[in-house]
């Protein structure tokens, strides 16, 4: 790749000075790269919501994009500090669950990094390791060298659903800035399970028994009228939203909150 593409996932939010050292590195060693914010504002330690952020953004890019993803990075005896190789894409992270929960062991490789950082303290894992193994990528290192091979990580499973026949338990995972609600379901596990009957969709005093096609479908009209509508986001996940209004503030819903959907026989 003539310009390498390398993306950042991180919980650093974006007020502070993290985002520019970690750029600056890596432009100071590639002053071609194009680097990507991914998202830089991820709730702190979140791992269930870096996945869900992973799995629909990172996956897009490229083959041969290298991924940097800071969430919850501290190296420990139970999770080292990994590079991985997933359909042409390179990931640099902490096996701490979050690239389980992802590829599952469904990868091409992965290593254990055995790089040494140029730091004796171990307080920015993005910056004092990640970028440097980003940039050998970059510049061809062998993939193998960079590490000792694995062949499995620390098993992590993030909420999905429960089913059980007639009704589906299904957990709210991230709300983005507009307060629109990702369910734990995408649209094709949701019609597999649905099999034509119809439904409906409680959260907390609201019931919503049609899937709309976009936000015009419902406009808020009022605090004491407020009509849910269940769409599918650009992610393939199922996604509640009002028009023009946050679903988050207005409901009270929030990730880690579980979401019925009942079938009618």
């Amino acid at each position: 790749m003539s310009r390498p593409i390398i993306t950042l996932t991180a919980d650093w939010g974006s007020r502070d000075f993290f985002a520019g050292m970690v750029k600056g590195r890596i432009f100071s060693q590639l002053p071609d790269a194009n680097v990507v914010d991914i998202a830089l504002g991820l709730e702190p330690y979140n791992i269930v919501q870096a996945v869900f952020v992973v799995r629909s953004a990172c996956t897009t890019f490229p083959e041969g994009t290298i991924h940097i993803i800071d969430v919850n990075s501290e190296e420990t005896i139970d999770q080292s500090f990994v590079a991985i190789e997933y359909r042409g894409q390179y990931f640099i992270c902490t096996d701490n669950g979050l690239p389980y929960a992802v590829f599952g062991n469904d990868f091409t490789r992965a290593v254990q990094l055995h790089v040494f950082q140029d730091s004796d303290y171990f307080t920015f894992a993005a910056y004092n390791l990640f970028c440097k193994v980003a940039v050998m990528i970059a510049q061809g290192e062998p993939f193998d060298s960079l590490g000792v091979a694995v062949d499995t990580l620390n098993r992590r499973q993030v909420p999905t659903y429960v089913d059980d026949g007639s009704r589906l338990s299904v957990y709210v995972t991230y709300a983005d800035s507009y307060g629109n609600i990702y369910l734990s379901l995408t649209h094709s596990e949701f019609e597999a399970l649905r099999r034509g009957r119809r439904f409906h969709l409680v959260v907390r005093e609201y019931t919503v028994t049609e899937l709309s096609p976009g936000y015009d479908e419902v406009r808020q009209t009022s605090r004491n009228s407020v009509r849910l509508l269940l769409t599918v986001s650009a992610t393939g996940y199922l996604e509640l939203a009002l028009k023009e209004a946050s679903a988050t503030k207005l409901i009270g819903v929030r990730p880690g909150d579980t979401v019925l959907i009942y079938f009618d026989d």
